[in-house]
């Protein structure tokens, strides 16, 4: 089998893990009459439930943000139209075959030279290339497609919810948390993988839990045999989509164990199932080693190489990732929630523990996460740089916070205030409840519009200024050279040439023929690389740019459109 993997082009394993995960958990959620059962009974919260989430998260003027961070936000986008577009842009890496590579020299149409970003997988992608299949190429495909994840997403934590804790307020609460809270709707939007991947890490922890604990539905034999495969499947496809999720292959099966030792298992001991659950484990294990997951960690390496962190650093870097969760304007203070139903998980046990656990285990993984080349430089981060990595926990903070809310308002709806004053009660909490409302919406507007409004100032309408400088003679002769090529790849024609700067040096101007004038050069120029960090990062392109004469076309105060001459 394993043989037969390496022969096997990538991307045509990923798209068979994806329809594999989509059959299978399609053909469970139709057959399982549980979650018929729960959606039958509370249908008209999940639809109202559905509205939040569609409301919160599609702008009225059709602008999305596509998030903060160049290349984690738009190689995906990219690399999903050279799919959908049947783009032949080289071979697949031998040394990182599931990462994405996009094109650094040439156009989409007519690649010349390939860049492999070996961090990110194809899974995502590919996901993104099928709703452009649908709906048509967009520069915001991949936001679309975060808006079906989220729909999935709600869905998945009611029934999650309802199942670990039988409280249809814990489970109401969680969508309304995920579907309100003002990052979500906004960052968890982002064209990276983020979105996608927590919709996947839901589904497997349903999967997972359906098949531990042996609801009703799944008593048959070929039930379970059928949640196992649906599991198995989508927790293969997981690893396609980011690394981190090789947590859920390994902490899964741990946190059963542990449940069982301590007595708290489900109605079926983990026991009976333990050797189909170790064997997802080995078969995923074994495909990340095929994936070659560990290889992918090169730049980080680099980076501690170049840049030692101290334990004294490291240690540093969780308090500015936890105090992210703390700022109002993203999370709208459920900081509070999630607490409390970290500690009602925790005293329970049971089933409420996995998503506790999990939760703890991806929040410490990216505390410590490798930073950037420029904050390692610099030796410090902000909350900020937590924002794309908090996106891939928004369904576990949703339920912690569900069962937070159930447990704080069943503690209220005991005291003999409340059971005296019960109209009173519930007017001041309907109240309260309409005003975080209306103020989560305010507060999204204002957070989307912001971000939007920096993003095309500073990343968009650069690179369209600069694809219109190239276009006006229609010979599409024009490279343009640029730190952020993805953009271009994003919003331009097809046929735009480009030229990543981190690739260039001059004997790739001289084999383009730029000193015989048969391609043109437009150099764009960005505010925000204008940086020391930059300026030694680049220091051989610079070297080599500067040799050429300049003729400023466009521009402002944050970006220059130059065309180059020999």
């Amino acid at each position: 089998m394993s043989s037969w993997l390496w022969r096997v082009a990538p991307l045509s394993i990923v798209r068979m893990l994806f329809w594999g995960s989509a059959l299978t958990s399609a053909w469970c959620f139709a057959t399982d009459s549980h979650v018929r059962s729960i959606l039958k009974t509370h249908w008209k919260l999940i639809l109202v439930s559905l509205g939040f989430v569609v409301l919160w998260r599609v702008p009225m003027n059709g602008k999305f943000f596509h998030g903060l961070e160049y290349e984690d936000s738009y190689v995906y986008t990219v690399a999903a139209r050279q799919i959908s577009e049947h783009a032949r842009i080289g071979p697949p890496s031998i040394e990182h075959p599931y990462s994405i590579g996009v094109c650094a020299v040439g156009s989409l149409a007519s690649c010349l030279e390939s860049e492999t970003f070996q961090e990110h997988f194809m899974g995502d992608p590919y996901i993104v290339s099928l709703c452009s299949d649908v709906i048509g190429y967009r520069p915001d495909i991949a936001s679309v497609a975060s808006v079906a994840a989220a729909c999935v997403t709600a869905i998945l934590i009611f029934l999650i919810c309802m199942l670990i804790s039988r409280n249809v307020l814990a489970a109401g609460s969680a969508v309304l948390v995920f579907a309100i809270t003002p990052v979500f709707s906004v960052y968890g939007l982002e064209t990276s993988a983020e979105p996608v991947s927590n919709a996947y890490m839901s589904l497997i922890l349903w999967f997972y839990l359906c098949y531990i604990s042996a609801p009703p539905a799944s008593n048959s034999r070929w039930g379970s045999v059928a949640t196992w495969c649906a599991y198995t499947a989508a927790l293969l496809f997981a690893l396609t989509i980011k690394r981190e999720n090789i947590l859920l292959v390994i902490m899964l099966p741990v946190i059963a164990f542990v449940l069982h030792l301590a007595g708290k298992g489900a109605k079926n001991p983990p026991n009976r199932k333990a050797q189909w659950i170790l064997l997802s484990t080995a078969l995923a294990l074994g495909f990340s080693y095929q994936m070659r997951i560990i290889q992918t960690t090169g730049e980080e390496t680099a980076l501690l190489e170049r840049f030692p962190l101290t334990l004294g650093g490291l240690l540093r870097l969780l308090p500015v990732f936890l105090r992210s969760f703390l700022v109002v304007q993203w999370y709208g203070g459920v900081a509070f929630l999630v607490l409390i139903g970290a500690m009602v998980a925790w005293r329970r046990k049971g089933l409420t523990l996995f998503p506790l656990v999990l939760f703890v285990a991806y929040i410490l993984v990216y505390a410590f996460h490798i930073r950037s080349y420029y904050e390692m430089r610099l030796g410090q981060t902000d909350p900020r740089a937590a924002l794309r990595f908090s996106m891939n926990l928004m369904g576990l903070w949703s339920i912690l916070a569900g069962l937070g809310t159930a447990a704080l308002l069943g503690l209220i709806q005991g005291t003999r205030l409340y059971k005296n004053h019960q109209l009173v009660f519930k007017t001041v909490g309907a109240c309260g409840l309409l005003f975080a409302i209306s103020g989560s919406y305010l507060a999204t507007k204002a957070l989307r519009d912001d971000a939007v409004e920096d993003e095309f100032r500073v990343r968009i309408m650069p690179a369209l200024t600069a694809v219109q400088n190239a276009s006006t003679d229609g010979s599409n002769r024009d490279y343009i050279v640029t730190l952020e090529p993805l953009m271009i790849q994003m919003y331009a024609s097809p046929n735009v040439n480009v030229l990543d700067l981190g690739t260039l040096d001059c004997r790739v101007l001289e084999d383009l023929g730029f000193s015989e004038k048969k391609i043109g050069v437009l150099l764009l120029e960005e505010q925000i690389h204008q940086t020391a960090a930059d300026t030694e990062r680049y220091k051989t392109q610079v070297t080599c740019l500067n040799r050429f004469k300049r003729n400023m076309l466009s521009g402002n105060k944050a970006f220059s459109v130059v065309r180059l001459s020999p």
